[in-house]
């Protein structure tokens, strides 16, 4: 049983790094240029990957135990959060195309994306990315790593978030400040 937990988990990393791979390549040197002439912030990028730091150390020491009956139902149900929340990433970061940026960038020539995910929520990628990182701690049985992403990882989106969208009301004024009203922040319907 314990190979078969080991291996749900290794899965469950893949989903984990996959999405942080495709999102970090995009045009690094020039999304920063641009972000810093249009007043894009860094210091919330610097804390959600200083939070997800922590978080993957708090998986490697606190990992729960691979032999309990427990473990591979945890694993499961993990991998498959994961999953959800890598499936939420991958489609908000296909329907915002040339929008997307690693640090906060926004212009009229990319326009505002409304569609897709973000019909529902102004900010989908931070939740598929909250939703991957639970199931990870899921996975892994570690609540040490989930207590990280409650209190680090999810206040440092909301940080971003919020830097974000200073950015988007600076550039799309009204426009955005309508979208604001008829969409939640990160959570459908609640957020």
């Amino acid at each position: 049983m314990s190979t078969l937990v080991i291996v749900v988990r290794a899965f469950s990393l893949l989903a984990f790094v996959g999405p942080m791979l495709l999102l970090g390549m995009r045009r690094r040197g020039q999304a920063a240029a641009r972000a810093h002439q249009i007043g894009g912030e860094r210091a919330p990028l610097v804390a959600n990957l200083a939070a997800f730091g922590l978080f993957l150390l708090s998986l490697v020491v606190f990992s729960g135990d691979s032999e309990s009956s427990i473990a591979l139902l945890l694993a499961l149900s993990g991998l498959l959060l994961a999953l959800a929340g890598v499936s939420l990433v991958l489609r908000s970061r296909t329907e915002l195309g040339p929008a997307w940026s690693l640090l906060p960038e926004a212009g009229q020539n990319a326009g505002l994306v409304t569609t897709g995910p973000y019909r529902l929520v102004r900010h989908p990628i931070y939740l598929g990315l909250t939703l991957l990182a639970m199931g990870q701690a899921l996975a892994f049985g570690s609540w040490p790593a989930f207590l990280v992403v409650l209190c680090t990882i999810v206040p440092s989106f909301a940080w971003r978030a919020r830097a974000e969208e200073v950015l988007l009301g600076r550039i799309f004024g009204e426009r955005y400040a309508a979208y604001r009203r008829r969409t939640r922040m990160i959570i459908p319907h609640l957020l």
